[in-house]
């Protein structure tokens, strides 16, 4: 009789095994979507083995990491090689081969210059990241309303007291061109406005992390992050939009407008001597065991949770 009290890394090594060989069973297909929750496999093989580089996105680049850590425990004899950049990174890293997944907070159509590069392109869409507006500590506002971060994203707006707070300059720190982020943040703000070519932020950053630490150290500045960094240094506070808390649940039903998909791109014809591995970790973080987990802990949302959704072209829509 079977034994059901195995331990989770017993689980994903024999688990792991079918994930391989599902994973390879993939391979030739292109322009293909998944959503986590709909592998239906868990993950690791005890003989897996061999090396793969996992670059770009920042802002979901903690939980890529918590969950590799998990993974390359119970499959001892592999290495996920993790590295920042950004999303322009992660997609010209899937695109040239440099990288077996490419991280990316925007749909790699948004970042290729021609159409001919999206060919064999995986989009794994591993969960959802909500982001929004964080201030120095000691600015005096708790809300924001989107017309004015518009106004104080693109110069028009200068000082604190215009949107209800004490006078005082609005320093911007901005992330870099590239950034998947900076995209989804201007996307849902801008909305299509031009930024002045005269306007230039205090400071224009490449990771998640540095922008946390320059609006903790720079009094009367703004920027913005992933939820998952809001907690992680006492001198930034995160502001409201238009009255609607940036929570989860309020990104979940649409309330919030400030977030997009976390996608991992994959490769249909990526070299046999890696296939194997990059397949069994998608699928591994995209099983419900950490979807329902890791994800959640990691502050990112399940797609499954959604009850909007959004295309390329940042349209909004209800699940049906």
């Amino acid at each position: 009789m079977f034994d059901y009290s195995c331990s989770r890394r017993q689980f994903l090594g024999f688990a792991g095994g079918i994930a391989a060989v599902a994973g390879l069973g993939l391979a030739g297909c292109s322009g293909q979507t998944t959503t986590a929750g709909s592998t239906g496999s868990a993950a690791a093989g005890a003989s897996l083995s061999g090396t793969i580089n996992c670059g770009g996105a920042t802002s979901f680049q903690p939980l890529v990491e918590a969950v590799a850590g998990d993974f390359q425990d119970a499959n001892p004899d592999v290495v996920i090689a993790i590295s920042g950049g950004g999303s322009g990174d992660g997609i010209s890293g899937i695109v040239d081969g440099s990288l077996q997944i490419g991280r990316s907070d925007v749909f790699a159509e948004e970042k290729v210059d021609d159409e001919s590069q999206l060919e064999n392109l995986v989009d794994n869409q591993v969960c959802i990241v909500g982001m929004g507006p964080i201030v120095n500590a000691n600015v005096d506002i708790d809300d924001i309303t989107t017309e004015q971060l518009a106004g104080i994203f693109t110069g028009q707006i200068t000082d604190w007291s215009e949107v209800g707070g004490t006078a005082g300059t609005i320093n911007v720190i901005n992330r870099e061109a590239g950034s998947g982020t900076r995209a989804t943040f201007e996307a849902a703000v801008l909305q299509g406005a031009e930024v002045p070519a005269d306007f230039t932020p205090v400071a224009e950053v490449d990771s998640s992390g540095t922008v946390v630490e320059q609006v903790a150290a720079t009094e009367g500045s703004i920027s913005y992050v992933a939820f998952n960094y809001y907690e992680t240094n006492e001198g930034i506070k995160a502001l409201s939009v238009d009255g609607v808390e940036p929570t989860q649940e309020n990104v979940e039903s649409g309330d919030f407008n400030i977030w997009a998909y976390e996608h991992m791109y994959t490769r249909s014809d990526e070299d046999e001597a890696t296939a194997a591995v990059t397949q069994a970790f998608i699928d591994y973080i995209m099983s419900e065991d950490v979807q329902s987990t890791t994800v959640i802990e990691q502050g990112f949302i399940p797609v499954s949770n959604m009850k909007v959704k959004k295309d390329v072209d940042g349209n909004v829509t209800p699940v049906e």
